[in-house]
């Protein structure tokens, strides 16, 4: 495992002339076509390798797809490990913290993009939220691909690289291909769900919304009341629809994003436990301590050594 001295990298999109947060396509670092001595006729060379070190723990502000057509390895994200064989679709919401690690050649392509950049060519659409592999509570984020789906994303995406590289394409034509890529991705996500327990499962609007918002303000906003005056209801009414939606309450949802927030500083940064606390705006160290320990059985020290030494 690799650690920062300070804090996790974080990485972020630049912006349009117009903007709107750019849309980026890149290929994988360890491609078959980047080991070869020229371009194979699929892959244009033109695209760029990804430039981040996708093998050490970053996260992003932007939202991420990773289409693997071929390859194996792992993907870890926020301490979940996930078996890479063969062809996939993986999706990232800004603030995880991940990082690959190949053990054969990918193909394939990594789209990155802003909230900003989908909702502003796709007005109509579902939120980002509402789609099951981006939901916060119940994030599916590996999609396994079909021999035939595999083609269907690979026909689209390489038309959408095609004209992502034309300096002449509309950034609208860019921002459609986009919302018909998640579209398709949602479909067969809920197709897959073929319980009836995944249907019964879904989470109602409210409910959603609340996850939203915690996700975006967790670190400044710490109680059921400030959330339940931005979505204008009570705070027992709010506890009430998320404890039956979620099977936890508003404060123990809230907690628990906090918790995950310093076990990634904990883990992947070298950063005191005070500096944590203080960074997610717990503003009595003793006060995280002792809650952190109630919750996980340690201390946030005691944390650290165990999961680096159970990671070496």
């Amino acid at each position: 495992m690799v650690f920062v001295s300070d804090a996790i990298p974080v990485h972020s999109l630049p912006k349009t002339p117009s903007q709107v947060p750019a849309l980026k396509i890149f290929r994988f670092k360890n491609s078959l076509d980047v080991q070869k001595d020229g371009p194979i006729q699929s892959e244009p060379i033109s695209l760029p390798i990804t430039p981040l070190p996708t093998d050490a723990p970053h996260r992003h502000t932007y939202y991420e797809i990773l289409f693997i057509e071929e390859g194996q390895g792992f993907h870890e994200i926020d301490f979940h490990s996930y078996n890479i064989q063969g062809a996939g679709l993986h999706f990232l919401t800004p603030g995880q913290v991940h990082l690959l690690t190949f053990s054969t050649s990918f193909q394939g392509y990594i789209v990155a993009f802003s909230e900003d950049f989908y909702t502003f060519y796709n007005p109509v659409n579902p939120s980002l939220s509402q789609l099951p592999f981006f939901q916060p509570a119940r994030r599916q984020p590996i999609l396994t691909l079909s021999e035939s789906d595999k083609h269907y994303f690979h026909n689209i995406l390489e038309n959408m690289v095609t004209d992502h590289l034309n300096a002449e394409t509309d950034q609208t034509l860019i921002g459609r291909y986009l919302g018909l890529l998640l579209q398709k991705c949602a479909f067969l996500t809920q197709h897959n769900a073929q319980s009836a327990e995944s249907s019964a499962l879904s989470v109602p609007e409210l409910a959603g919304r609340f996850q939203e918002l915690v996700e975006k303000n967790f670190r400044q906003m710490h109680e059921v009341q400030q959330y339940a005056s931005q979505l204008s209801v009570t705070p027992d009414y709010l506890s009430k629809i998320i404890k039956k939606a979620l099977g936890v309450s508003c404060q123990e949802y809230i907690l628990d994003k906090l918790l995950l927030e310093a076990k990634r500083l904990l883990v992947f940064s070298n950063l005191s436990s005070k500096e944590i606390a203080y960074h997610i705006q717990m503003d009595d160290p003793s006060y995280f301590s002792r809650i952190f320990k109630k919750k996980t059985g340690l201390t946030p020290n005691e944390y650290r050594e165990h999961v680096r030494k159970s990671t070496i």
